[in-house]
């Protein structure tokens, strides 16, 4: 490979990112990726552990990272953790839906699941890739459908590294990358209050159920 261009391409493939052009690179050009940490077994709830494990529950339907409930639990494997710095990207490679999360804030002493995949942009890509967008890219329909027609297993569907890292991704300018991804963050949001609105109502009238009921026989 070229010392002088590390990620290998073109310089008219360089130069489309900054021009209208959207290039196609797999997912493996532009991250690393590696399996979360090697837990011996289930993931024990220590509340004196030293550090706090990401695992697939904690990232919501909706792609959100949820930290408030993260389990406390000790390493108990032989290597260093791979802690989460902001800018990461989790992916769910287990289970019916394979979900994408975008760490948005730095956490402490914090790692992942073994069924988590931790992705990473490259220093060389960070100019011209933004981890949100391609967080949104790998939860939208065609990279799904991707990860169905790719997945083994019948009961424990998985996706395995070499399928994911052979992800296809479009890559527009950054420019529209840093607006999809707002719009992707507002979404999420917008998502999240909905949820809340629609469980608080239900709720609501949960409560005037039981109470007619408690009065009708009274």
């Amino acid at each position: 490979m070229n010392e002088a261009n590390p990620m290998g391409v073109s310089s008219d493939s360089t130069a489309s990112f900054e021009q209208e052009r959207t290039v196609t690179i797999t997912l493996s050009e532009c991250v690393t990726i590696q399996a979360g940490y090697p837990f011996r077994g289930a993931i024990r709830d220590i509340p004196s552990g030293s550090v706090r494990a990401v695992q697939a529950k904690d990232i919501s339907p909706l792609g959100e990272l949820q930290t408030n409930d993260l389990i406390l639990t000790d390493l108990t494997g032989k290597r260093d953790a791979d802690w989460l710095q902001q800018g990461d990207i989790l992916f769910s490679a287990k289970g019916s839906k394979h979900l994408a999360c975008y760490v948005n804030e730095a956490l402490d002493r914090t790692t992942c699941a073994p069924s988590l995949f931790l992705l990473r942009v490259k220093h060389e890509w960070k100019e011209k890739v933004n981890p949100q967008f391609l967080t949104w890219q790998l939860n939208q329909l065609p990279t799904q459908t991707y990860f169905k027609r790719s997945a083994e297993g019948s009961f424990q569907i998985s996706i395995r590294k070499p399928v994911l890292a052979a992800t296809p991704i479009a890559l527009p300018t950054l420019c529209k990358q840093n607006i999809i991804a707002k719009l992707y963050e507002a979404s999420i949001k917008e998502n999240a209050l909905l949820h809340k609105l629609i469980n608080n109502r239900q709720q609501q009238l949960n409560a005037i159920a039981t109470d007619l009921l408690n009065n009708s026989n009274q």
